[in-house]
């Protein structure tokens, strides 16, 4: 067999070698979705990942449903969700009925996530029970003077609907009742703690990579939620080799 035949049939399995999944070090690893894994996980943890996977990753931070649907679509390899599966494939179906097969995804939990409620550091409020934050949430609570504070309107400030945090705190403190229709809507959970650390008549949430010192914690109430990485299908060696590492840096 000649040199230059030989060089091309090595050219040819080297191809069909990344095409099937199986890539050599150095591969690059396409993620998208929720903050907390992201920036959470993945990105606080990036240098390391990527020394312990030799893999490079691309990541973008848009949401859970937002990940989940690119990775239905093949647009990434990995979806991170940082809440249960089911909640994002819920919003993507009354989206596009039927646009999502749970079937066909595989979410392996990495760790786990705490959702907490904030208020302004100034708010006399210090304290709320369950079920004044829930009739706060859904608006049959408005102003603070109704549960101890000045007489003045909350404001309630929330993330997106594809947000992982807000599916949490719809889905399981709430018990799938929406968040009050006049509250202030932001494209990130970062961005929630930054309004209610600017608005001394705002309450909000936020996880440990969202919540900073500038906001006060309301005590005793919070959500624990599962974080996950996601393929479709059984993961490939790649996407083991994250999830391994994400495991060992993730929250528990």
């Amino acid at each position: 067999m000649s040199s230059k035949v030989k060089k091309t049939l090595a050219v040819a399995a080297a191809g069909l070698l990344l095409a099937s999944g199986y890539a050599s070090a150095g591969t690059t690893l396409k993620l998208g979705g929720s903050a907390a894994v992201g920036k959470g996980v993945i990105v606080a943890n990036q240098a390391a990942i990527e020394k312990d996977t030799g893999l490079t990753l691309d990541i973008t931070v848009n949401g859970d449903a937002n990940g989940l649907k690119l990775l239905n679509a093949g647009e990434v390899d990995v979806a991170m969700l940082g809440a249960p599966i089911e909640f994002a494939v819920k919003r993507l179906n009354a989206e596009a009925p039927g646009s999502i097969n749970p079937s066909e995804f595989v979410a392996t939990q990495v760790g786990s996530d705490t959702v907490k409620f904030i208020v302004h550091p100034s708010n006399p409020v210090k304290t709320l029970t369950d079920t004044q934050l829930k009739e706060i949430l859904t608006g049959k609570i408005t102003s603070w003077k109704d549960v101890g504070g000045p007489d003045q309107p909350i404001l309630v400030v929330t993330g997106g609907p594809g947000l992982g945090a807000r599916a949490i705190v719809v889905n399981l403190f709430l018990s799938g009742t929406d968040i009050v229709k006049t509250a202030r809507e932001v494209q990130q959970l970062g961005q929630v703690a930054q309004v209610v650390a600017q608005a001394p008549t705002a309450i909000g949430y936020g996880n440990g990579g969202s919540i900073t010192d500038a906001v006060a914690v309301i005590p005793g109430v919070e959500v624990v939620t599962p974080l996950s990485l996601v393929t479709r299908g059984a993961p490939s060696p790649e996407a083991q080799k994250l999830i391994k590492a994400a495991t060992k840096y993730a929250p528990k």
